[in-house]
């Protein structure tokens, strides 16, 4: 019985390394040819903090989001090749059709369709409009990386 447990729990533990090691992997084919990393600059386990620290120093233009400068920014974004959007250090968002919007009551404006992840132990892949992904206007620091 102890041998059969401590199968089980090896082969447990294994799995979620494994599948903490494919965050910073994911995060990085989804940013390329939008954002490249140094060597070990992506964290594995805080790759969306990663992505942060290192946009901030490469966007074009970047900035805090709030419900009063969102429609701002999304008509703005259409100045840009690539616009992200992240949630903390948990959700990350890549706009991918500025033309096929729906309007949101919480952020007051139309916002377009998206595709991202969020951190909810593993990476979670979601296509939707990015007001379903980012969630509603609160205390949570979100911020925009425009990319030439």
């Amino acid at each position: 019985m102890r041998v059969l447990f401590s199968i089980l729990f090896i082969v447990s533990f294994c799995a979620f390394a494994t599948a903490q090691e494919a965050k910073d992997v994911t995060i990085q084919k989804f940013t390329k040819g939008i954002l490249s990393f140094p060597e070990g600059e992506l964290s594995r386990y805080t790759p969306i903090s990663s992505f942060n620290k290192e946009a901030l120093d490469n966007a074009a233009k970047s900035g805090n989001l709030t419900k009063e400068n969102m429609a701002g920014y999304m008509a703005e974004a259409k100045n840009y090749k690539y616009c992200l959007i992240t949630v903390g250090t948990h959700t990350i968002v890549k706009i991918t059709d500025l033309n096929k919007t729906i309007m949101s009551g919480s952020w007051g404006c139309k916002l377009p369709y998206g595709e991202g992840y969020i951190q909810k132990g593993s990476l979670n892949f979601k296509q939707d409009y990015i007001n379903n992904i980012i969630g509603i206007p609160d205390s949570q620091r979100r911020m925009i990386f425009f990319f030439e």
